[in-house]
């Protein structure tokens, strides 16, 4: 069994590999940066498959830090471990901020306590551990209650928000260095351990976002793909295109770096569905299809707004695509969400039946 395990919701972007028969660590890497998780994480992991001399296929459990944290930074954790864990076919397992965070002390600290700040809000995320179990809610408050949480037991104190809290009340903590932040690394064995899950995981928040995504995220309608639609897709797909893609085509395309799929769904079936891929600032489209019955229901517009603003918290400058020329219902849609011609590749699309047909290159900001 080998597991990934990747964290962007703080200040610091970590990726990981477990072979957790011989419980050894693989490969690891962290940065630490307060912006650029987007560019960072998807290539950390490649480096790690590499170091590790494994292939992406090899990964049977991913593991990710859902929060609290950046809202920008922990969608862009979720977003890779989504998308990869579909592509793959592996379970994807999410693990609070503050637990990976006490998680190399969590087996020989009696009680602990984790308090991370909580931007320039002069409140902090907190929770207390007591023998390696969380002791009562996670806690996004001002540092009164922080200390509150102390007691008289002098608990170990850590996280980005330690040495502010400590200096309010020196006495009433032992200060551990070294441990302030997740690090993949340090918590892949405890998320190797933790239940099989059910489901993907979701977001974890305290408080208010700091960006809100759109109504297309809604979950009655929009969502990731998850990995036992990959056989509807494949359907869909050679419905809607002469060459549609295989369900294994479909895995291969997902499992790579910055892939993922967002479905759109109508009476509990996938009526439509968008692949993307991001690698650094840029972000394409790989397939836009809708079931032909489910067409003219802004289906595929919810799509591409969705993708939008996904792709708004991962800070990409460009979004492009390729289309037919002939296509022109796709080609006004594409239109009326901002994208315009930037190119054509001449005859590029064969046709058994017809002349070969342009392909118009099109491309916009998200």
């Amino acid at each position: 069994m080998i597991v990934l395990a990747i964290d962007t919701t703080l200040s610091s972007c970590s990726a990981a590999l477990l072979d957790v028969a011989e419980d050894r660590v693989l490969a690891a890497e962290q940065l630490l940066l307060d912006k650029g998780h987007a560019e960072a994480i998807a290539p950390m992991v490649q480096r790690c498959l590499a170091a590790a001399g494994v292939g992406s296929s090899a990964i049977t459990r991913i593991a990710v830090t859902t929060g609290p944290g950046t809202f920008t930074g922990l969608r862009i954790g979720l977003s890779l471990a989504h998308g990869m864990g579909v592509g793959l076919g592996c379970e994807v397992v999410g693990i609070d901020t503050l637990t990976a965070t006490a998680a190399p002390l969590l087996e020989e600290t009696e009680t602990l306590l984790v308090a991370h700040q909580a931007g320039a809000t002069g409140k902090f995320y907190a929770a207390r551990y007591e023998a390696g179990t969380l002791a009562g809610p996670l806690l996004f408050d001002g540092p009164e209650a922080v200390l509150a949480l102390a007691g008289r037991d002098q608990p170990v104190l850590i996280g980005t928000g330690a040495d502010a809290i400590l200096a309010m009340a020196p006495e009433a903590f032992a200060r551990s260095a070294g441990h302030d932040l997740p690090v993949a690394a340090q918590f892949i064995r405890f998320a190797a351990a933790l239940p099989a899950p059910d489901g993907f995981p979701q977001p974890v928040y305290l408080r208010e976002p700091d960006a809100k995504p759109q109504a297309a995220f809604a979950p009655e309608t929009i969502r990731l793909a998850l990995p036992g639609d990959i056989p509807a897709l494949a359907r869909l797909h050679q419905i809607c295109f002469a060459d549609g893609w295989s369900e294994a085509s479909l895995r291969e395309t997902l499992s790579s770096p910055g892939a993922l799929a967002l479905v759109a769904e109508r009476d509990g079936s996938i009526r439509a569905f968008i692949i993307l891929r991001a690698v650094a600032d840029e972000a394409e489209i790989l397939t836009l299809c809708t079931a032909p019955h489910w067409r003219r229901r802004a289906l595929g517009g919810k799509l591409l707004q969705a993708a939008k603003e996904l792709l708004r918290t991962q800070s990409i400058a460009l979004f492009h695509l390729e289309v037919a020329d002939d296509n022109a219902a796709a080609r006004a849609l594409y239109a009326a969400h901002g994208f315009a011609e930037t190119g054509r590749r001449k005859g590029y699309y064969t046709r058994s039946n017809a002349p070969a047909c342009d392909a118009v290159l099109m491309a916009c900001k998200p």
